[in-house]
C-alpha cells in the first residue's frame, strides 16, 4: 500500500495534491452544470431536426429555436437546413443579411467569444466589462510567466513554481528556464486567450 503523506518521500507532495484538489473540485462546480445543461439542449436540437414530421417541427419550433440560441452559430444553421427541407419559413432574425460596408467588431470590443458560445449559460461572459477584464487579466499572467521564463524577471534569474508547490527550497535557474508547472499554467492561459477570440459569425453561417 502507498503510504501517501507518512511517506517521507512524498510528503512534499501533499500540498501540490491539495491544490490541484481544490482547483479540480472548484473547476467541477462551475463547469459541470454547463456541460450537462449543454447535453441536454444538444440532444433536444438533435431529436427535433431528426423529425420528419413538418406538424411536429412547426409545434416544437420555439423549443428548438431556444436551443439553437443557446448551442450557437453552428446550430442555427443547422435549423435553417431543416426549414428548407420541410419549407418552413425561418425566424425573421436569421434571415437578415448585414448591411453593405459594415465593419467587423473587433476582438477587443466583440463579447461574443468562443468561450461564451461553449458555455452558453454563463451570461456574464457576454457582457464586454467581463470579455475585456478577462482578456487583460489572462495577456497579463501570461506576460508574466512568459517574461520570468525568459528574461529572469527583475534579478535576472528564474524561479520554480514546482519547487514552491512541492514546499522544497527555491532554486534560481539561469534564463531561459521554464518548469513544469509554469508551463502548463502557460499553456492553459493561451487556450484561454484563444477561447477569447470571436466566434463565427451567425452571417457567415446563414450565408
Amino acid at each position: 500500500m502507498l503510504g501517501g503523506a507518512t511517506d517521507p518521500a512524498t510528503s512534499s507532495l501533499v500540498p501540490f495534491s491539495w491544490t490541484c484538489l481544490i482547483l479540480g473540485g472548484a473547476g467541477c462546480f462551475f463547469l459541470l452544470p454547463e456541460f450537462f445543461a449543454y447535453l441536454s439542449l444538444r440532444d433536444t436540437f438533435e431529436e427535433i431536426c431528426a423529425l420528419e414530421s413538418r406538424t411536429e417541427v412547426i409545434r416544437r419550433r420555439k423549443e428548438a429555436e431556444d436551443a439553437a440560441e443557446a448551442l450557437g452559430a453552428m446550430y442555427r444553421s443547422r435549423l435553417l437546413g431543416v426549414y428548407l427541407d420541410l419549407e418552413i419559413k425561418p425566424n425573421r432574425r436569421w434571415r437578415e443579411r448585414p448591411k453593405n460596408g459594415a465593419q467587423p467588431i473587433s476582438w477587443w470590443s466583440n463579447p461574443r467569444s468562443k468561450i461564451s458560445v461553449i458555455l452558453p449559460g454563463l451570461d456574464a461572459l457576454r457582457k464586454v466589462e467581463i470579455h475585456r477584464a478577462l482578456i487583460s487579466l489572462t495577456s497579463f499572467l501570461l506576460a508574466i510567466i512568459m517574461f520570468e521564463s525568459i528574461f529572469g524577471g527583475f534579478d535576472g534569474s528564474s524561479g520554480s513554481l514546482n519547487d514552491i508547490i512541492i514546499g522544497s527550497s527555491v532554486e534560481n535557474h539561469t534564463p531561459p528556464y521554464i518548469d513544469s508547472v509554469s508551463a502548463v499554467i502557460a499553456l492553459a492561459l493561451s487556450m484561454l486567450l484563444w477561447m477569447t477570440t470571436p466566434a463565427k459569425s451567425i452571417e457567415e453561417d446563414v450565408e
